[in-house]
């Protein structure tokens, strides 16, 4: 038995192999690409991409602009998605499946082509570019996104929990907070992590629907690229790097508060 252990280790290895190959040619070496252009100049370590970054007022603004746009965004997909998900998974709904598929058959087509032609319906009903313009581009493209990783965390919920709730003698609305909105903190947390992050980095979106008054984050990181200031660039991606690891690890925390109190209240 310990020799045929010892054999099967060997092709375990070779399994792992192209995994660790993949891992080093797509992630870290372009992450080490990204970090010896933020804090290299001419072949010299330098901190002055940061600090350019760093007291650019213009790119500051920018910056939090895209920050609370995309909170606003995923907060509004979300209290969307979530009724949604619930109604498809929860209530026994027979073709909650087939609605489901309807919901992310646009993300089959082309985001370019969703784009444009969401872009025609506008030009149709009068809607200028602008917040708003944008708002509804988000949310619609984005929608799908949220919603599936809520599906598979609540149709997943054991209905036993959900029973024994309402044996003590729960109401509906104590049934949802204290049971089955905690249950489903791991599908929020997901689906906010799938969206929020996306349209942070968004530059297609907000150029097509924004107008120049609503320049997102990714739209200044196209524009470093392009122009080929590859450290101003490097520190915008190093930045949004830093900006999408905090949210993961305060919504974490949060979820594991939740989790000890036994409910979100």
């Amino acid at each position: 038995m310990k020799k045929q252990n010892k054999g099967t280790s060997g092709y375990r290895h070779l399994f792992v192999a192209p995994f660790i190959i993949f891992m080093l040619v797509m992630v870290v070496f372009p992450l080490s690409l990204l970090f010896y252009h933020a804090f290299t100049y001419e072949g010299s370590f330098t901190f002055d991409h940061f600090r350019a970054i760093l007291t650019d007022g213009p790119s500051l603004a920018i910056l939090w602009r895209s920050l609370w746009v995309a909170v606003l965004a995923a907060v509004i997909i979300m209290l969307i998605a979530y009724p949604i998900a619930y109604g498809l998974a929860m209530t026994g709904f027979k073709r909650g499946r087939t609605i489901l598929l309807l919901f992310t058959l646009p993300m089959w087509t082309n985001l370019l082509l969703r784009s444009i032609a969401l872009n025609n319906l506008f030009s149709l009903i009068g809607l200028e570019n602008g917040f708003l313009a944008l708002m509804i581009a988000l949310v619609m493209n984005f929608l799908p996104i949220m919603i599936l990783p809520l599906y598979v965390v609540l149709s997943n919920i054991d209905k036993k929990y959900i029973e024994a709730s309402q044996d003590l003698g729960a109401t509906p609305g104590r049934v949802f907070t204290k049971t089955v909105l905690p249950l489903s903190v791991p599908g929020i947390i997901a689906g906010f992590v799938l969206v929020f992050t996306p349209i942070v980095s968004t530059f297609f979106l907000s150029a097509r629907f924004g107008g120049n008054s609503w320049r997102m984050f990714g739209q200044l990181l196209s524009d470093h690229y392009t122009t080929r200031h590859f450290g101003l660039g490097s520190v915008l991606s190093i930045i949004l790097l830093i900006v999408v690891a905090l949210t993961v690890l305060v919504l974490n925390r949060f979820s594991k508060v939740g989790n000890k109190r036994g409910g979100l209240w």
